[in-house]
């Protein structure tokens, strides 16, 4: 007998007192998203009366999953105790009860982080059985069934573990639900059957089991890829964590009903449990719904990623982990692969270790699984290099994580290796965010959020979208892959600091991005289902260029603005098409056609007003009711750029949280109010007592954030309009920047004041973007707008070394890089980069101080070089610099090198990587010149009857020569003395100091007396120098000296 035992808890944090009434599944670091990842101990407690239990009969206490290093204590014994947060296990407490009432169940949990490298949640977060058994029995997970075809005719063989205590016994099985015969579980047609095992010992059925499987063939070919039932199937993956938005790590079976639903839609077929098995209600819905399933087991083996994961535990638990996973999954259908490990350093960094470690999981995961149901698998992103390509060579089935370019090289040098992307994609995007224009890939911006017009390109990932589905599809031979990641979840917010990750095609509230259209329109057929999707939204300021895009699975697609038609268009090999168009208020209408040119789908967009009222839909999964919240103009459109509060209040029903998917939004979950985001909120409630729960929605009025910024032109001023008018927050921030964001050195921008406009002063030809933003009562930028203008007639702009230059200011390469974070460049990871910054004006001194921003990936020391000018190119090598700071994620450190010469006038710098390091950027330090160590030799001009410049000096000046120094900036504290270094066989040699500039000219007579060698002396001057001069040091007749060497000293 198998009870669901999740009531009657109670929880205390911290110390067991205080204990209050807890629903399980619970999580309990979702309440507090400002500390989300709090270490700390949690205790549950419940009481068990045991008086049902008969005589002989054994008790146990099942947990499916408790995340992490967990201990049972029953009437203050201990009983046992489980490390890992993503296995389940259970314990036998029959010697530790008495029968009857009072028996207190006590549950430690110690969650110590950093642990995982995503958000884990803690605490009990799945379901809890109690099971009773006889003391003849089978055992836990001990009924193992395998299914073959053979004639045409399905069969089966069973194997089952029992418990006996050396009894005789007999096992029979009876399958149920197969009266009209046996049809095969596909992804199409799932079909599950139920196998009854009784277990009879001295004529009695002592124990009955029942265990749901389906009937499938799997088959894995180098060359051909996958077959289910002998049918080829490209694997259409998604890769999931397990956390579920505003209801944190907690399981909710209807709320994974619902996720994977959206994923069916979709067109996905696969998913990846990303990094470690999942619930077994998971299993149970992707075996109902047809998803074929790579169960993962772990992120870590023996080499830590954080000091407090699984590393610590691997070598004492690991045995009784994979034991749990296989035996408990093995009877599913839907699982196609155990993958023992996600991206293992120590396949990359212990050669004979990681073998080692390698054999001995594939063979506990073989002794479980003797039959194999599923084969090993292992996904890594270290195999460009030797150590991993061992692995791969013992393992045979071989996932890459983000190593599209190697399938074709390592499948002609492996013929026997199956290939297939296992982890694929990550490009970032915030639904409903778009940081114009297309062309340009931006990473990260002000608003901390990241574009979903498909320009937001990880330095790691695909390029976007359609290259990483290009990449798939040219790879015939590759199995298919895993897209990471099907959903954004909470933790890993690259490329910021935020709360939950970017990288979904569906955000956190279960909201799809347009990059989910992108994949259902390569994922499915439109004859069965036809599609169209438009993007952007409508809204923007009059006549700004919008980049349009239309993806579709039929053959053709046609765009109309107002009626007008914009082009008809072959999609070909293509899933996307784009246009640029001048905005103007109206509609914008997609259409597809099949291939005779008859519509099959279309979609439109509009133009909206501010917001009038919400309107809420809901759909229901189990006792869950997903209610979706959306604003509308006071035509009855859609607002798909609103923002306002919205308060939520529900009577017949339990509100569990909202959420709107913004991943800058640290506001509570467990909340009644909450901001759209994007033009949507999700409130989540629970049913009770069967009834339709009440649900009203209204505008908070108290907080009315500004949704668009409207901006037009005249010249170079550029003026702003707020929507709506009467927004809480009136300050608006403006900057000059280039298409990427960085700030432009083409000119300055002046605002006026009233903060309503602002002003270009030219610098330098090309275009600019002159960006408007509000801040919304946040701490960081939440709306950017943009205009954007083109200089000319000013010139050629140089880059100042002497300001931070952004890393994505980068001009020239050898091969293509990608975005870093926080506006930076990302090196390549398995070849050499150069990332190259030409037209530097360092001026006539110039700097030999560098300093550095990086983020490298990994945290061993390394070199890299600095060079002037493009290695292929003629330039020259400055330094070989090390770096020893080792690697913080998501984190610049600062640091800086000498160089061994100054860096002067107008150049390039080139840095050399051979790693993948992020770059934020760089500066020189500013020496000013005026007050610098000047050789002699370093005059901009010099004249006279006789000299001889050597080794930086200029000797034998004889009479009337003159050595000018340009650019001498004496700044507002100026110049009091001056430091000469001479030698001279005169006694007197009279010099005349000019300092001219500023409208104004001094002179300064300094008398050089002998010195048979090289000597020094300060002088002080008759009047103190300030400002920017030109200095000319004029060597008067019947002068006859060498000088080194001066400087100037305040």
């Amino acid at each position: 007998m198998l009870l669901r035992f999740n009531d009657g808890w109670e929880f205390a944090k911290g110390e067991p007192v205080h204990f209050a009434p807890v629903e399980l599944p619970h999580d309990w670091l979702i309440a507090d998203t400002s500390n989300l990842y709090q270490s700390g101990v949690g205790w549950y407690r419940r009481e068990l009366d045991a008086g049902f239990l008969k005589e002989g009969q054994r008790l146990f206490l099942r947990f499916d999953g408790v995340y992490m290093d967990s201990t049972l204590y029953v009437n203050d014994q201990y009983v046992g105790e489980w490390k890992y947060g993503y296995t389940a296990f259970e314990f036998d407490i029959t010697e530790h009860i008495h029968k009857g009432p009072g028996n207190i169940l006590l549950f430690r949990v110690n969650y110590q982080t950093p642990c995982e490298r995503w958000y884990t949640g803690a605490g009990i977060y799945r379901d809890v059985f109690l099971k009773v058994k006889n003391s003849c029995h089978f055992v836990s997970d001990g009924i193992y069934i395998t299914t073959f075809l053979k004639d045409g005719r399905w069969h089966y063989e069973v194997d089952a573990e029992v418990e006996t205590g050396g009894r005789p016994y007999e096992v029979r099985h009876t399958l149920l639900g197969a009266e009209n015969g046996i049809k095969a579980w596909d992804v199409d047609a799932p079909h599950l059957y139920m196998l009854r095992s009784e277990l009879i010992v001295d004529g009695e059925v002592t124990d009955i089991e029942e265990t749901r499987f389906g009937f499938r063939t799997i088959a894995f070919d180098p060359d051909e890829g996958f077959f289910l039932n002998g049918r080829h199937m490209k694997l259409k993956g998604i890769c999931l964590h397990h956390d579920l938005g505003a209801l944190g790590a907690a399981v909710h079976p209807d709320a994974i009903r619902r996720q994977l639903t959206l994923f069916k839609a979709m067109g996905a077929n696969a998913i990846r449990t990303a990094h470690n098995p999942p619930a077994k209600v998971f299993m149970d819905i992707a075996d109902e719904m047809g998803f074929l399933v790579m169960s993962e087991l772990l992120d870590v083996w023996r080499q830590p990623k954080n000091p407090y994961d699984y590393a610590r535990f691997f070598d004492a638990w690991i045995e009784k982990d994979v034991a749990s996973w296989i035996r408990r999954d093995r009877n599913h259908p839907s699982v196609i692969m155990w993958s023992i490990g996600n991206e293992i350093p120590d396949t990359h960094n212990d050669a004979e270790g990681g073998v080692e470690t390698l054999r001995r999981l594939m063979a506990l995961v073989r002794q479980h699984d003797p039959k194999g149901h599923a084969p090993i698998t292992l996904c890594s992103n270290y195999m460009p290099w030797e150590n991993t390509q061992k692995c791969a060579d013992i393992i045979k089935l071989i996932g890459y994580n983000y190593g599209e370019k190697l399938y074709h090289e390592h499948h002609l040098a492996h013929p026997d290796w199956i290939i297939y992307g296992s982890e694929t994609c990550s490009t970032a995007q915030s639904r409903g965010i778009y940081h114009f224009p297309l062309s340009k890939s931006i990473l990260s911006d002000d608003d901390l959020q990241c574009s979903a017009l498909g320009n937001s390109a990880t330095s790691w990932g695909a390029k976007s979208v359609e290259a990483c589905i290009r990449a798939d599809r040219d790879a015939s031979f590759s199995l298919g892959h895993f897209i990471w990641a099907g959903q954004d979840y909470i933790g890993e917010p690259t490329p910021y600091h935020t709360k939950n990750s970017y990288l979904g095609h569906v955000d956190t509230a279960g909201f799809p991005k347009d990059s989910y259209y992108l994949f259902q329109a390569a994922w499915t057929d439109y004859k069965k289902a036809p599609m169209v999707h438009l993007f952007p939204y409508w809204d923007f300021s009059p006549g700004q260029m919008i980049d349009v895009r239309v993806c579709s699975n039929a053959p053709w697609v046609e765009l109309f603005l107002n009626g007008n038609s914009l082009g008809k268009r072959a999609l070909g090999d293509s899933i996307v098409t784009d246009w640029q168009i001048p905005y103007e208020p109206g509609t914008l209408r997609a259409v597809a056609y099949d291939e005779n040119h008859c519509m099959v789908a279309q979609t439109c967009r509009q133009s909206f007003g501010d917001v009038e009222s919400l309107r809420l839909s809901s759909e229901t999964f189990g006792e869950l009711m997903f209610v979706t919240i959306t604003a509308v103009d006071k035509e009855g459109r859609l607002v798909e750029n609103a923002n306002c509060r919205v308060r939520v209040s529900v009577s017949g029903g339990k509100l569990l949280g909202l959420d709107n998917g913004d991943a800058t939004d640290y506001e509570q979950y467990q909340t009644d109010n909450k901001r759209l985001f994007s033009g949507k909120l999700l409130a989540i409630i629970r049913l009770q007592d069967g009834s339709t729960p009440q649900i009203t929605a209204t505008i908070d009025p108290s907080d009315i954030p500004v949704r668009k910024i409207e901006l037009t032109a005249r010249g170079y001023t550029v003026t702003a309009r707020v929507f709506p008018e009467n927004a809480t927050y009136k300050d608006l921030y403006w900057r000059l920047t280039d298409a990427g964001g960085i700030d432009s050195p083409l000119g300055s921008l002046e605002v006026s004041e009233n903060g309503l406009s602002a002003t270009v002063t030219p610098k330098g030809d090309g275009d600019v973007y002159v960006r408007c933003a509000a801040k919304n009562g946040r701490g960081h930028i939440t709306l950017i707008s943009q205009c954007k203008l083109t200089i000319t007639g000013m010139g050629k702009p140089f880059l100042d070394p002497y300001a931070f230059i952004s890393g994505g200011l980068y001009n020239c390469s050898n091969t293509e890089l990608t975005n870093g974070n926080e506006r930076g460049v990302a090196t390549l990871r398995d070849g050499e980069s150069h990332v190259g910054f030409k037209d530097l004006d360092f001026g006539d001194y110039g700097s030999d101080e560098l300093t550095l921003w990086l983020f490298p990936l990994d945290k061993d020391p390394f070199t890299f070089e600095v060079w002037e000018g493009m290695p292929l190119e003629g330039g020259s090598l400055l330094l070989t610099a090390f770096y020893d700071k080792g690697s913080i994620w998501n984190t610049y450190q600062e640091v800086t090198y000498k160089l061994p010469r100054r860096l002067r006038g107008i150049t390039t710098l080139c840095l050399v990587f051979r790693q993948k390091v992020h770059i934020k950027g760089f500066r020189f330090r500013k020496f000013e010149k005026a007050f610098q160590r000047l050789q002699a030799a370093e005059c901009d001009h010099i004249s006279g009857d006789s000299f001889l410049i050597r080794d930086g000096a200029v000797e034998q000046i004889g009479n009337n020569v003159t050595l000018v120094y340009d650019n001498m900036d004496f700044g507002e504290t100026g110049a009091g003395r001056i430091e000469l270094c001479w030698r001279t066989h005169l006694s007197k040699n009279p010099i005349t100091i000019v300092f001219s500039g500023d409208g104004e000219e001094l002179r300064q007579m300094v008398e050089i007396s002998r010195a048979d060698n090289w000597d020094t002396r300060v002088f002080t001057l008759d009047s103190r120098v300030y400002g920017k001069k030109t200095v000319s040091f004029i060597f008067l007749p019947g002068c006859s000296l060498d000088l080194a060497w001066f400087r100037f000293l305040e």
